[in-house]
């Protein structure tokens, strides 16, 4: 064999060997300050979801115009006679509109990611207004804790799961959204069949802490407008790689009062399972005497609490078990960074 050919099978072997090499760099390379925040969630969604259906001049609301039209609830309306609708005052409006001298109006939905058109005939209250029988929400608000902060850009990841509306249980499909300052004021203990919660004071009149650009499986992604001083790490951390996460101690940051961080004793049960959703994470259980005391376990507010192990920055919290609010599960952040969409020292997640 030439030189020649001996360099290109060598060349070749040290590929096979290492396929996932430029992979892994990047994995080992970002540094993030881990989160603890708690934080206020507001997220406007594309066009209005309808929650519900309300009879107008019918006794069933099987009769409603709606319903007799067979739209249902989780699905998204965005036009009526290709007038775009983004809100129920939006709704209100453009149905008055449209509806004059109309037997019936084309309403366009998006249902299961599909594109529907369908056809209705409005009834009319006693004042005389168009109704379509229906309840719509294009709002929807809750609390969560941020994961992970990029100090040289702002970018953030939270909660770990992803948003969806209290009604229908559907992931909000998203227009704009923005977290905002908020203060924890008391704990709702949870208890084995009925999770446990923080209890939050915000408004959208609050603070703007920055936007989000991203609502997904693996929790809400965006950037804050500054990047908070964090009251025990002043230096980020490194992120550490699925492989390097080990069954054993580790400690969780999370908020119980007011907006202090709070550094708590766990123990990763499973590094490496199944979690809701599909996705792929580990299996927690709260040590630390001090919070069972106060909160039981895990409850609803954590999700997103960021947890720590021999110095890295490993994974959030994103459940609980509710017949064991004791015990949970955790997305890795190396994965909530690949599907982030974020970029990380000039690379991109992947």
């Amino acid at each position: 064999m030439s030189w020649k050919k001996l360099v290109v099978v060598l060349s070749i072997y040290m590929f096979l060997l290492f396929p996932s090499l430029d992979e892994t760099i990047h994995a080992s390379a970002v540094k993030l300050i881990p989160g603890g925040q708690s934080i206020g969630i507001s997220m406007e969604s594309n066009g209005v979801m309808i929650v519900g259906f309300h009879s107008v001049n019918e006794q069933k609301l099987e009769d409603t115009p709606a319903s007799k039209a067979g739209l249902k609830v989780g699905d998204t309306l965005s036009k009526i006679n290709g007038v775009t609708v983004s809100s129920a005052a939006d709704l209100s409006q453009v149905l008055s509109q449209q509806s004059k001298n109309k037997a019936s109006i084309k309403i366009e939905i998006e249902r299961e990611g599909k594109i529907k058109q369908i056809s209705v005939k409005p009834s009319y209250n006693e004042q005389g207004h168009p109704q379509l029988g229906l309840y719509v929400r294009h709002h929807t608000q809750g609390i969560g804790t941020v994961s992970y902060i990029d100090p040289q850009t702002g970018a953030f990841g939270a909660l770990g799961h992803v948003v969806a509306d209290a009604d229908t249980q559907k992931a909000v499909d998203m227009r704009k959204g923005s977290v905002l300052q908020t203060q924890i004021d008391g704990i709702q203990k949870g208890i084995s069949g009925k999770p446990g919660g923080k209890i939050a004071i915000f408004s959208t009149n609050d603070a703007i802490l920055g936007t989000v650009s991203r609502n997904s499986e693996y929790g809400i992604f965006g950037k804050l407008q500054e990047v908070p001083e964090h009251s025990m790490y002043k230096k980020p951390l490194t992120v550490a790689k699925q492989d390097e996460i080990t069954e054993g101690k580790a400690e969780m940051l999370t908020v119980l009062h007011d907006n202090t961080i709070e550094r708590f004793q766990i123990e990763i049960v499973r590094a490496k399972t199944k979690a809701p959703g599909g996705t792929t994470g580990m299996l927690i259980r709260i040590t630390d005497p001090d919070l069972l005391e106060q909160t039981g376990g895990i409850i609803q507010g954590m999700s997103g609490s960021p947890i720590i192990q021999k110095g890295k920055l490993v994974g959030a919290v994103t459940h609980v078990l509710v017949h064991d609010p004791t015990s949970g599960y955790a997305l890795s952040i190396e994965e909530m960074l690949k599907q982030s969409g974020q970029s990380f020292k000039g690379k991109q997640a992947s």
